[in-house]
């Protein structure tokens, strides 16, 4: 009996920090970046039901589920652990990708804008691109974003402006402007340069693997990723977020 209560406590224990750590996440996230971030409640959702797990397993010694039911759920949850962590793996594996040098383009996606001036991620980006390009001095750029509701200019006028303002010549900058995801910013980019062309994607760190995974399919060669940092709390929010975007590319057939 004291080994069973000692075993309840801890399964408890772990349902209740587990909810307690999501919904601080999501507060601490939304009180920086914003509560819209896309998919951001799905960390409030996640708090709330383990804590309702906790409360269950505090009453009951273990979740009140049939044992059939409970046999299911594990293994389903085994089966999406298992799927998460191999997409993580790839994208951790990509973090600190820096190109390979010498390439013929390197593609940027773009960002969303605040008005007319580039967000953090944006900039981050820019950042990236603009050491890139001082490093490999042959190679030319194809800033790639269309212009969204909110945005006053395209995402790729935006990075046009900045990066001359910074000293980079404007004859090796070439604007793709009408993208609006990055299946778009890959297959406009593509249009825009040369069949045998070697290029490289420049995007955040979360992001790098999924854009490059696109880039390949799409072209039909290697690509290297350029992966600029992301210097805030919502990187591990960004990086989970890109389970379910790897899951829908390769169900939509854009990654293989």
């Amino acid at each position: 009996m004291q080994n069973r209560t000692k075993t309840e406590k801890i399964k408890t224990a772990v349902w209740l920090v587990l909810g307690l750590a999501m919904l601080v996440y999501y507060i601490i996230s939304g009180i920086f970046a914003g509560f819209r971030i896309s998919m951001l409640g799905i960390w409030a959702l996640g708090g709330v039901v383990c804590l309702v797990a906790a409360a269950l397993t505090a009453r009951y010694g273990r979740l009140p589920l049939p044992g059939w039911l409970f046999r299911a759920g594990c293994v389903l949850l085994a089966f999406v652990a298992a799927l998460s962590l191999v997409i993580e793996v790839g994208v951790v594996s990509m973090m600190g990708a820096k190109g390979e040098d010498g390439l013929d383009y390197i593609v940027v996606l773009g960002a969303h804008l605040r008005g007319d001036r580039p967000s953090n991620a944006l900039v981050w980006r820019i950042d990236a691109a603009e050491d890139y390009l001082r490093k490999n001095p042959d190679t030319r750029a194809i800033l790639s974003g269309g212009q969204g509701a909110d945005e006053e200019i395209s995402e790729a006028q935006c990075m046009y402006n900045v990066l001359t303002e910074r000293g980079i010549d404007g004859g090796r900058l070439i604007l793709e402007d009408q993208s609006r995801d990055t299946n778009e910013n890959i297959r406009n980019s593509l249009a825009l340069m040369e069949e045998d062309a070697t290029f490289a994607v420049v995007t955040n760190n979360f992001h790098v693997f999924r854009a490059v995974m696109l880039a390949e399919t799409q072209s039909g060669r290697d690509v290297s990723g350029i992966a600029s940092p992301y210097k805030n709390t919502l990187v591990i929010h960004y990086m989970i977020r890109e389970i379910p975007g790897m899951i829908s590319e390769v169900y939509e057939g854009n990654i293989k």
